[in-house]
């Protein structure tokens, strides 16, 4: 011990912030009588923006839980809660968190009213809210509704067991500008009523079964929607249907995974300027280059191409195909794209021929490769940038099948 502690306070802060949660409490508890390691984990909890707590972390740790609290207070900005009790989470209750604005909170066994209003009263300066507990028939709007910061709410996992009039408060009282959520079918009419009365939402997430024309019409009017995602369903070709025929025009951004290409080839949202696909999918014949560069040609609009987890083209040549024939193409970011060494036997003219007429560089950001020496090795012209792992949203945050749109604001057409 007595080497370990002679390390300098960098080297052990290090160390201690390899150690998961539970193992730096069992630390903390042991040293109570070297001041220079307590100072050292109580560090690497205030360096830590985020904190993730289960049942048993704390579980008869009443003094290290105060302990714990203490040295985040003031620092802390997220917690992550599954199923941590009620009992804990009063001793909460005794300190302040001036900087914690984002809560994802889940508990199946629990007295959630006293949660819900214990999480309130702790953190009243929340602006985003995720509730993954599978309970309802509750009345805890009017708590939820306190939080009069908050602009984002997640309760996808949840909101099947609200009472109806639970969410209709919320949409009420919040100006909300995020907003995933379900409804059980018969229920449909009142929660899009509800979300229509939102005329600051911006971004909307749906988990659905069928959803009418006329609700559709209600959703994609609102006045500063630019984002709508939803997971394939039964009925999903007449809702895009009645999308395109609604708002069609106003798509400006496409992101999908998995076999949602069917439903959007040949492509009717000829404003498209950005395209993102994640993982190829199950469905043969679609991820064959010439069949996918031909595709492209349909968004005559396409100024930025993001692949995460798909190896359509086999050989250079075939990508320097792609991007001959999308000439108005600004960006491709490539995610996780696997490149055999006879990737790079294209010829100079085949990569010349794709970027000669171009009048500004084409940009191609390439994001967790191994080929970085490769890369730079044979993608020099004078036309091209390349980046390698520079910093942009990833694409795998998306899973299942699922579609997300962009659109042209209402209230931006207005103007």
């Amino acid at each position: 011990m007595s080497n370990f502690v002679n390390l300098n306070e960098k080297c052990l802060l290090k160390i201690v912030d390899y150690l998961k949660l539970e193992d730096q409490l069992n630390l903390w508890s042991a040293t109570k009588c070297i001041p220079k390691l307590q100072k050292v984990v109580s560090s690497s909890w205030q360096i830590r923006r985020q904190h993730y707590l289960r049942r048993n972390t704390f579980k008869d740790k009443e003094i290290l839980l105060q302990d714990f609290l203490q040295c985040i207070g003031c620092t802390v900005e997220k917690f992550i809660f599954e199923d941590f009790p009620i009992d804990q989470l009063y001793a909460f209750r005794n300190h302040g968190f001036p900087n914690m604005r984002v809560l994802d909170y889940s508990n199946e066994d629990s007295d959630l009213v006293n949660d819900v209003k214990t999480l309130v009263n702790c953190f009243p300066l929340i602006e985003t809210f995720k509730m993954g507990a599978l309970i309802g028939g509750l009345s805890y709007e009017h708590h939820i509704a306190r939080w009069k910061n908050l602009k984002r709410l997640d309760i996808m996992g949840s909101s099947k067991h609200w009472k109806t009039i639970c969410f209709q408060e919320i949409c009420q009282k919040l100006q909300l500008q995020f907003l995933s959520v379900s409804w059980r079918e018969s229920e449909e009419d009142a929660y899009v009523e509800a979300i229509s009365k939102l005329q600051e939402l911006e971004e909307l997430k749906l988990d659905l079964n069928l959803i009418s024309r006329e609700n559709t019409i209600k959703l994609l009017n609102l006045p500063k929607l630019r984002k709508l995602c939803f997971e394939e369903f039964e009925d999903v070709q007449d809702f895009l249907d009645n999308i395109v025929e609604i708002r069609g025009k106003d798509v400006t951004g496409i992101t999908w995974n998995e076999n949602f290409w069917l439903w959007l080839n040949p492509n009717r949202f000829k404003n498209v300027q950005k395209v993102s696909i994640i993982d190829e999918g199950v469905v043969e014949g679609i991820w064959y280059a010439p069949i996918f560069n031909k595709s492209l040609s349909d968004f005559p609009q396409l100024l930025e191409l993001c692949l995460a987890n798909i190896n359509i083209w086999q050989t250079g040549d075939e990508l320097w195909e792609m991007i001959y024939s999308c000439q108005q193409l600004k960006l491709l970011q490539l995610e996780n794209f696997e490149m055999e060494h006879e990737f790079f036997d294209f010829s100079f003219m085949s990569m010349d021929k794709a970027l000669c007429q171009r009048r500004d560089p084409l940009v191609i950001n390439f994001l967790n490769t191994y080929h970085k020496d490769l890369i730079f090795q044979h993608f020099i012209h004078s036309k091209l940038k390349i980046f390698i792992n520079v910093s942009r949203e990833s694409l795998s945050k998306f899973s299942g099948g699922v579609l997300e749109l962009e659109f042209i604001s209402n209230s931006k057409q207005e103007v």
